[in-house]
């Protein structure tokens, strides 16, 4: 039976829309490990399924009581990404100066840096201090915009950890990923439906 331009196009959309808001796993509350005088994550950023993302601070201050923030992530994309884009405005959140959270963290672990701001990568929401490690490249030379990248990906579902400077709260930076959005989705899904319907006309012509 002939199939319509117009059926195609839903089934492309609806194949897109799938594709972008399915998979999506609950954020658990162990993203991080405790460190100094922080329980847990004082900055949580989630990687949603529509492209965006929500950044939530716990009340936590500094785990170093003074200036260095603990961060978590957590991708429920329904993807793997590979890294993310942090951009202050106002503040040199990449402005390290030796007393990243390894040092801070118990148990430690050892890194060749010794007092890394890196924290390690894990494939559930949970964290664990073994593994690969989180890194940071790209940081301008203002110190206000860095990369995080995930070495072998940050699959849908997992989560890492890893330290900032300044005492930052929610609204302290932005966030930029590489996953699509829904609408760059759609298009994709409706313009491959669309090839699909030409190259079955042109077999029936």
């Amino acid at each position: 039976m002939e199939r319509s331009f117009r059926q195609y196009l839903m089934a492309g959309t609806m194949l897109a829309g799938g594709a972008a808001f399915g998979g999506v796993t609950p954020a658990a509350a162990n993203v991080c490990p405790a460190a100094g005088a922080d329980t847990n994550c004082g900055i949580t950023i989630t990687l949603n399924s529509n492209g965006t993302t929500t950044v939530t601070a716990s009340g936590q201050g500094p785990y170093d009581g003074v200036e260095d923030t603990l961060v978590g992530i957590v991708n429920n994309s329904g993807g793997t990404v590979n890294s993310v884009t942090l951009s202050s405005k106002t503040l040199q959140i990449f402005g390290f100066d030796g007393d990243g959270v390894s040092k801070f963290t118990t148990p430690t672990y050892s890194t060749p840096a010794g007092q890394s701001y890196a924290g390690f990568i894990s494939p559930t929401g949970a964290f664990k201090l073994s593994g690969t490690l989180d890194s940071f490249s790209g940081i301008t030379a203002g110190k206000k915009s860095g990369t995080l990248n995930f070495p072998g990906g940050l699959v849908n579902g997992g989560s890492a950890f890893f330290s900032l400077e300044e005492p930052l709260t929610a609204a302290s930076f932005t966030v930029k990923t590489g996953v699509p959005e829904p609408a760059t989705l759609s298009i994709l899904g409706a313009a491959l439906a669309g090839f699909g319907l030409l190259r079955r006309r042109r077999k029936t012509a």
